[in-house]
């Protein structure tokens, strides 16, 4: 009887060591209807504010249409300027006075950020509980921007504007930096550093050539992203002194800005450029600072480039003159274009997931 007891005793033991083990273990969730795929950043028609998302699955071909509209029962009503992800969420910033908060998984909205203070907001990082939105500002009659601000929302899924950070004018691009929020100044050739618990400009970095528009990663570092009519400049910076420790020209001309910028692998990014009514996607290097192929791929009426770092493709944007819905170009490593997919007014961004 003791015997048997005693082996009933360790199956007991057993038993409740694997449920307590089990317990420990992640607990898979489904994945929602948009967490794999490429979702299409379509920014929408001047006037008609007929933004839109599109989702593109690689693997079935499948094109699923206006998938923020579908998904809450009312259309975007906007122009969608930028599109960021901080966790579970994702911002779309609205140039037309707005940002729409989704979830990540499944687009469903749980808040925004509707105000009358929003004039063209361009760009949005997350910094603790705080939203920070980069905007231009009202136009004055010369259609320059004297009064851009960083607009404060108190909360990260979305309400009310609490306070507006005066920054030089046309604040584009946004990145959080070693827990500051780093604004690029396009007109104000300008970089305003923001601490987010005081909510000020303490620092301003002179940006020497070009006109900045956006902040990317690179080979670990921090890198600012400038245009002028000749050149393309990569600007690495210094966080840790508030400077720029090196500048990358590449002589590469007529590069437009609006979405035209994607970094690829081994040191490479694509940038598109246009003139005489013709465009190009040219594939560069950061780490020689030369033009790769100056025509990797060409068309017109290019205006969205995304680099899928899985399946090492080309997503083009092109906005067919804005004369109806747009195309993307799907382009292999060798410059050859291998899908075509409809898509809506004006692509212009790409979010591999």
């Amino acid at each position: 009887m003791k015997k048997n007891c005693f082996f009933g005793n360790v199956g007991f033991l057993f038993l409740l060591v694997f449920a307590i083990s089990c317990a420990d273990d992640p607990i898979e969730r489904p994945l929602g209807r948009f967490e794999r795929g490429v979702l299409i950043v379509n920014e929408g028609a001047f006037g008609a504010n007929d933004g839109e998302l599109y989702h593109y699955n690689p693997e079935s071909g499948e094109v699923q249409a206006n998938v923020f509209e579908n998904t809450n029962d009312r259309p975007f009503a906007g122009l969608i300027q930028q599109v960021r992800e901080a966790g579970e969420l994702l911002y779309l910033v609205a140039n037309t006075g707005k940002v729409e908060i989704v979830r990540g998984d499944d687009l469903s909205n749980v808040g925004s950020v509707i105000d009358p203070t929003l004039q063209i907001p361009r760009d949005l990082v997350v910094a603790g509980e705080k939203l920070f939105i980069s905007d231009f500002g009202p136009y004055d009659e010369f259609w320059n921007s004297p009064e851009s601000f960083v607009a404060v929302v108190p909360g990260k899924q979305g309400g009310g504007v609490s306070a507006k950070i005066s920054v030089p004018s046309r604040p584009e691009g946004m990145a959080l930096i070693n827990g500051r929020v780093w604004v690029a100044c396009t007109s104000g050739q300008s970089i305003a550093v923001i601490a987010p618990d005081t909510e000020e400009v303490f620092r301003e970095i002179a940006v020497p050539l070009g006109a900045p528009y956006f902040f990317a990663q690179h080979r670990g570092n921090w890198y600012l992203y400038a245009v002028d009519g000749s050149n393309v400049y990569f600007h690495r910076l210094n966080p840790a002194t508030f400077s720029i420790a090196q500048t990358i020209a590449i002589p590469l001309a007529n590069a437009i800005y609006n979405g035209n910028f994607t970094l690829a692998e081994n040191g490479e990014a694509f940038i598109i450029t246009a003139s005489d009514g013709e465009s190009s996607v040219a594939k560069v290097s950061i780490d020689e600072g030369t033009v790769l192929d100056a025509a990797f791929f060409s068309g017109s009426d290019f205006y969205g480039l995304g680099f899928d770092e899985v399946s090492r493709l080309l997503y083009v944007g092109d906005h067919a003159g804005w004369q109806g819905n747009g195309s993307v170009w799907v382009v292999n490593s060798e410059g050859e274009m291998t899908k075509t997919i409809p898509v809506g007014r004006g692509p212009s961004g790409f979010m591999f997931r």
